[in-house]
């Protein structure tokens, strides 16, 4: 092996990405230029999804990281050495992941300028830091709270002190607590886990938390909020749990951002659907709750015909502007109960529950039509199609995977005779 094979297999086989961009330091678009395959291993997804992921990296990066990761971008842009920061990503199976990146501008011309750079999967070390960080906080948050409570174990009496302002508290009394914990305010569905905390406590000395939502002692408001309570059972002279004591912390605004961030990692950015994995566990969780009733449901699988010749014809952006459009007229078409997903480059699914099969095709047929005039003055426009195939449950399946591998079938049947229709499954084909 010669030199450049060896440095061509050395870089090829980095645990980690090494990655030359361009970046245009007017518009500050960024594409990649070389990316090596430790990269693509490092990511997961298959080439195709990467390279579309990062192909407008902004996209992926959650809002919150993009001023930082902007500001890494001027930083190395300003050519005053090697610059390295970190920024998460929504991945395309849905989950955060943590990447550092270490970079430096190898050349400018004009406004081109390449950045050669190294990124590395840093998740890992995150998680790790923060755990430590929350253990380390946790007596000073006990000592800095606003809310603190002290439950006797004996008396059965809990007592909560409530900061108004850094000078004054009050307290609020609780009597025969165990019985009572769902009237200071606690939301019925946290109560028994809440129950549960207490009582585990007072069974053995340790330390527990849990997130839960109140209103009334707590908070004396008219909406529940989130909160965290942190406990720890404190042992008396003979050995046993006498009291345990804690500190409840208002998470409200943290909860909500932490619950939008799980929203948005579950919905496509492009078409504003749910990705594959969030529309596949929604459709398994309802066929679970619908397997001993008779609900009648279809599963749609919807393949937009051609894609890869629009994409190639015409270029990317024409695509994702024909997907878009696709996800607004299945968005318009499906609403309430019924669940829809991207689960492909151009292949989309949606489950309609409580619905019969002559309904199901003529959605399919409505939705066929529209995606079909969508783009009517476009150079495009004739090219545009849809092939649907349809399965219903329960009689073509109970479950998802059945549900999903006959729905496909119909759809290889409309593929096989000319795409741009629907096709009902039917088991018959099965045995010809």
């Amino acid at each position: 092996m010669d030199n450049g094979e060896f440095i061509t297999s050395v870089v090829e086989n980095f645990i980690g990405g090494i990655c030359v961009l361009d970046i245009d330091s007017t518009t500050r678009a960024i594409k990649p230029e070389f990316l090596n395959e430790g990269f693509y291993r490092m990511i997961g997804g298959g080439r195709a999804i990467v390279d579309k992921m990062f192909s407008d990296i902004r996209r992926s990066i959650i809002p919150d990281d993009l001023p930082g990761f902007d500001q890494g971008i001027s930083d190395i842009l300003a050519d005053d050495g090697a610059v390295e920061f970190e920024f998460r990503i929504a991945n395309y199976d849905g989950s955060l992941m943590w990447l550092r990146l270490h970079g430096n501008l190898y050349s400018r011309e004009g406004a081109k300028n390449v950045v050669c750079a190294v990124i590395l999967d840093c998740t890992e070390q995150k998680m790790i830091q923060e755990e430590l960080k929350r253990q380390s906080d946790y007596m000073h948050l006990l000592m800095d709270t606003d809310i603190t409570f002290d439950f006797n174990c004996r008396t059965d009496v809990c007592v909560y002190r409530i900061a108004e302002t850094d000078a004054l508290a009050h307290d609020s009394v609780v009597n025969g607590y165990l019985e009572h914990i769902p009237a200071t305010g606690i939301h019925e569905e946290d109560a028994g886990a809440f129950e549960d905390m207490i009582r585990s406590a007072m069974s053995h000395a340790h330390r527990d938390s849990l997130v839960f939502r109140s209103v009334g002692v707590i908070n004396p408001t008219d909406e529940y909020r989130w909160y965290q309570a942190n406990i720890v059972s404190i042992l008396g002279k003979e050995g046993y749990v006498s009291h345990v004591i804690g500190h409840i912390v208002d998470i409200h605004e943290q909860k909500l951002k932490e619950i939008e961030l799980r929203l948005r990692a579950d919905f496509d950015g492009l078409t504003g659907l749910m990705n594959k994995k969030a529309t596949e566990t929604l459709i398994e969780s309802i066929l679970h709750k619908n397997r001993n009733s008779k609900i009648p449901g279809a599963l749609m699988i919807l393949d937009t015909d051609d894609f890869k010749h629009i994409n190639d014809t015409y270029g990317h952006n024409t695509g994702d502007r024909v997907l878009s459009k696709i996800g607004d007229i299945i968005r318009s078409n499906f609403k309430g109960m019924d669940v829809t997903g991207r689960i492909g480059g151009d292949e989309f699914m949606v489950f309609m529950n409580n619905i019969e099969e002559r309904d199901a095709c003529k959605l399919a047929e409505k939705v066929g039509d529209q995606v079909k005039n969508a783009f009517n003055g476009e150079d495009f426009g004739d090219e545009i199609s849809m092939s649907v195939g349809i399965a219903v449950s329960p009689i073509h399946g109970a479950d998802f995977e059945t549900l999903y591998k006959n729905a496909d079938k119909a759809l290889y049947h409309v593929k096989e005779n000319g795409k741009a229709g629907y096709r009902m499954y039917d088991p018959k084909e099965d045995d010809r």
